[in-house]
């Protein structure tokens, strides 16, 4: 019996690349070979996941986090093909905070920008960036300032340090510094999400409560989102508001549709390429794959669903802390099994508070049915 595991960070919690190694050392116990490689839907781990599916060595840089302190972090470069990969929450990250810094009014994308300069100068004629675990709500405005891009308010007057409370004062943008420093370098913008940047479904209503906000300032980061999108649209001739993915990490995929000229891929499909995962799916008996919390969200772009798209679901056993499914949406997937911590192995307070102890305890458990399944056999 071979076994694959192609497991999802835990967010806040374990790495993709620790619950991979953990999950194949109690494999191990077993005697069922098997081998794991990081895995990245686009946010957390996603450089964790490119350094295993592309020849590619880190550079050390420094620069800004969401709220502008000096920060040293790093992305990867091929040298050979000139391509750099670079993951937004390494620099603008809801990882860089901690809880009672969240403030998505003041949080800006500015670090992310200085990265991709830094990228430009390396050498770089190709930058892929993975989108996810934002703190972030600006549009990719701060991410834009950095790069060359002017904001003016009504009076004619440069604003500085943007972020999303100072959306709402644009009136006008002037990009041809911009489309100079970026000249001849193609992007890439890779994430999980569809939204789009504005309304019910889009990166304010969606996606800021996680990242501190209430009502009030949810509406007030709407009403500058709608009048960024708004400034964006007369400068460039097209609205891109309303796109799949623009509200992707506090709404960056918006800026890379409407200033970079790219369009947001599938952040899972993209990597799950590199790794060739269509062949190599057919080397194994089964594929144990998951996230921290499986959901109705799992199932649209994310890890979980391209593994099964891709891969002949009845070879895949899914593994999270929390499973909010009902048994009827487990069943239309079609996966072997589905193996869960909170009310199999600890509840959710026991689970975050010692997550690598209830991890292996699922493991062995996965271990323990594969064994005997293959005695069976």
């Amino acid at each position: 019996m071979k076994v694959l595991a192609l497991i999802d960070s835990f967010k806040g919690t374990l790495t993709s690349r620790r619950l991979g190694k953990i999950m194949t050392e109690e494999l191990g116990k077993k005697d069922i070979e098997s081998e794991y490689f990081p895995i990245s839907d686009g946010g957390d781990g996603f450089l964790e996941t490119v350094e295993e599916a592309v020849k590619a060595a880190p550079v050390l840089i420094k620069t800004v986090d969401p709220l502008g302190r000096p920060l040293y972090t790093y992305f990867l470069y091929d040298e050979e093909s000139a391509v750099a990969f670079l993951e937004m929450a390494k620099t603008s990250g809801v990882i860089l905070l901690k809880k009672e810094e969240l403030d998505p009014l003041r949080a800006s994308t500015y670090g992310l920008g200085q990265a991709i300069q830094t990228a430009i100068a390396t050498g770089a004629r190709e930058i892929i960036v993975g989108l996810g675990g934002s703190a972030t709500n600006d549009g990719g405005a701060g991410m834009l300032e950095a790069l060359g891009v002017r904001f003016y308010d009504a009076e004619g007057r440069e604003i500085k340090g943007l972020c999303g409370e100072k959306l709402a004062k644009i009136a006008s943008i002037d990009c041809e510094e911009f489309y100079r420093n970026i000249d001849g370098v193609k992007f890439l913008a890779l994430s999980d999400v569809t939204n789009p940047l504005l309304g019910p479904l889009g990166a304010t209503n969606i996606f800021s409560a996680q990242k501190g906000t209430g009502p009030r300032e949810r509406e007030l980061l709407e009403a500058g989102m709608e009048n960024y999108a708004a400034v964006v649209a007369r400068a460039t001739g097209t609205a891109f508001h309303d796109k799949p993915g623009t509200g992707a990490a506090g709404g960056l995929g918006f800026a890379f549709y409407a200033f970079f000229k790219t369009v947001c891929r599938s952040g899972i499909e993209y990597l799950l390429d590199r790794y060739g995962f269509s062949v190599l799916a057919e080397q194994y008996d089964y594929i144990i794959t998951g996230e921290g919390k499986i959901d109705s969200q799992s199932l649209h772009g994310k890890v979980i669903s391209e593994v099964i798209r891709q891969a002949d679901g009845r070879k895949i056993i899914l593994v999270c802390a929390l499973n909010e499914l009902s048994p009827a949406e487990i069943e239309k997937l079609h996966v072997r099994k589905l193996y869960q911590i909170v009310d199999a192995f600890a509840n959710a307070e026991e689970s975050l508070a010692q997550p690598e102890k209830y991890f292996r305890r699922l493991a062995t458990a996965v271990a323990l049915d594969l064994a005997n399944e293959e005695k069976q056999s």
